[in-house]
């Protein structure tokens, strides 16, 4: 049976849940750490976690500021990226 391709929305969530992810293992927090940022019900963040798209502006810019990079943020929200990261080898900061 062929793999179903999936919607650009879906897409954007993984990449935002992926972000997210990343930016937590590098500061070495886990969700219960971020639940204190985005000041939600522990049970309310795992809901969103499986929803992304419910996560309100407020908590997204709260995350973006705090765990994202350019390219993750431009994935997450399905725009082209146009400039280069540290990752790619631009030292210039």
């Amino acid at each position: 049976m062929p793999k179903r391709c999936s919607s650009p929305i879906d897409q954007m969530n993984r990449a935002f849940l992926r972000g997210l992810a990343v930016g937590q293992a590098l500061r070495g927090e886990k969700n219960m750490d971020t639940v204190r940022y985005v000041t939600v019900a522990a049970s309310a963040f795992y809901r969103k976690l499986k929803d992304p798209g419910s996560f309100s502006v407020r908590d997204a810019r709260i995350l973006a500021r705090r765990y994202f990079n350019d390219r993750q943020l431009c994935e997450a929200f399905g725009v082209e990226y146009h400039g280069a990261t540290a990752e790619d080898g631009d030292t210039r900061r």
